[in-house]
């Protein structure tokens, strides 16, 4: 029980990790780019947040559609190509979930080009 506690307070610290470097590192930069002589407004026009939900939004929805494509890609190889009497096939996971993810970058990109034009 007490390695469940361990867990559950490393995940968060990471979270936070992440988040604090992210933000610190946000700062520094925009810091430099107003100490180089742009203006603050600049900084609406390189950052752009609904295109980067569109591309969150997208790549969950392929991870989600790759799980999906591999559990039917599973059952489909152990209910036909199942000679030595597995009980899984992890291989079906491995390559759908990063196509689904693939798939739906490319889709985000396609998205994002039509928009900008």
């Amino acid at each position: 029980m007490d390695q469940a506690y361990f867990i559950i307070v490393a995940v968060f610290l990471s979270i936070f990790g992440t988040v604090y470097t992210y933000l610190s590192y946000r700062n520094k930069e925009r810091l430099a780019l107003i100490d180089s002589g742009l203006s603050p407004d600049s900084f609406k026009q390189m950052i752009n947040g609904r295109k980067f939900l569109l591309v969150f939004g997208l790549v969950f929805i392929g991870f989600a559609l790759g799980i999906i494509g591999g559990f039917f890609f599973e059952r489909y190889l152990l209910g036909n190509y199942n000679p030595n009497g597995y009980r899984n096939y992890p291989q079906a996971y491995l390559t759908m979930v990063p196509l689904g993810v693939g798939i739906a970058l490319l889709i985000s990109f396609y998205i994002n080009r039509r928009i900008n034009n």
